[in-house]
């Protein structure tokens, strides 16, 4: 169960900052309230898909039927190598954030990339101890 509660943590941190980076993004003018955490954002995750995220960290924690805890880490996990692939090479990060203004811009993305892959291989290590105990 240590596993579980790792990812969970991994999880609850990334998204305070999912959500403080939108708070940034809003306080500093570069987006409105709607464009910071909405789908068109270019300086977090969008919050439904952070919400989607900490669902599927707590489903995989709790294990409260087997096969979902199991199917929930492995879908965080693959969301979480996606992130972090959009996040590094899609431009965002280094070309609209960078230039945007935004306070810290690059370096609060990285902090995100890095958090991002903590919570993927919290995943990965969560989907090896539920498969070793099926």
């Amino acid at each position: 169960m240590a596993s579980g509660r790792r990812l969970l943590v991994a999880m609850l941190v990334l998204f305070v900052c999912d959500f403080v980076g939108g708070l940034l993004a809003v306080t500093s003018g570069v987006a409105t309230w709607g464009v910071a955490w909405g789908f068109d954002t270019k300086f977090t995750v969008p919050l439904p898909v952070a919400a989607v995220q900490l669902l599927l960290a707590w489903l995989a924690a709790r294990n409260v039927r087997p096969p979902v805890g199991f199917v929930a880490a492995v879908v965080l996990g693959v969301f979480c190598l996606a992130s972090l692939l959009s996040g590094l090479f899609d431009g965002d990060l280094t070309d609209k954030v960078a230039s945007s203004g935004y306070p810290g811009g690059m370096t609060f993305g990285f902090v995100l990339l890095a958090l991002t892959a903590v919570v993927g291989v919290q995943a990965v290590a969560r989907t090896r101890e539920l498969r070793r105990r099926r």
